[in-house]
């Protein structure tokens, strides 16, 4: 009864002959942005979901198959590595030998110790050589302006921004749960009216 209500009422909103036409309009026209953003939302997850099972795949592969890495691949994988580890990654100077890495430049004083344990978790590294200079504070350093704030943050800790395969997991779970509870509900209520 409540859902024909609904609908009856939906109806006139949309039928009126005065103002019919241009809600029709509007509904229209967000309906379209709103599955414009839908399908920019699913193409972004899909490409996501790609790129991260094809790193699987790769990891996988270089586990099993392990081959020994080049200096400019181990410092490529550790240059990729700073990011999540240092507020100022362009200050990191990084080089390597035969799997033994070189970390050199300037690093805040709380970020040295994460630094140097994200870098030697890297694959392929066999150990480090610290030569960073250490600051309290960047104050005074050029090349610690700026930057993302990475104090207290644990190595691979949740970020705020979820990738997109992440949100739309979390979407269609959401989603899918709300439907769920809502289907219950609607048989909860016709056992209770069939019960009168």
């Amino acid at each position: 009864m409540i859902a024909g209500i609904g609908v009856g009422a939906g109806c006139m909103y949309l039928m009126d002959p005065d103002r019919g036409r241009s809600r029709r309009a509007v509904l229209r026209g967000k309906s379209s942005g709103v599955y414009r953003e839908v399908r920019d939302s699913m193409d972004r997850a899909t490409t996501d979901l790609t790129n991260r099972a094809q790193g699987m795949v790769a990891s996988l592969k270089s586990m099993v198959q392990n081959e020994p890495v080049g200096d400019d691949q181990l410092v490529a994988r550790v240059r990729a590595r700073l990011g999540r580890l240092v507020s100022h990654p362009h200050a990191i100077e990084v080089t390597a030998h035969h799997g033994r890495i070189t970390l050199s430049g300037d690093v805040l004083e709380e970020e040295a110790g994460r630094l140097v344990a994200g870098v030697g978790s890297v694959r392929g590294v066999s150990s480090i050589t610290d030569h960073l200079l250490r600051h309290r504070e960047a104050s005074n350093i050029p090349s610690l302006q700026g930057g993302p704030d990475r104090r207290g943050e644990n190595v691979g800790a949740l970020r705020h921004e979820w990738p997109p395969a992440l949100r739309m997991l979390a979407g269609v779970t959401g989603g899918s749960l709300g439907l769920y509870l809502l289907a219950r509900g609607i048989a909860h209520g016709r056992e209770r009216i069939g019960a009168r």
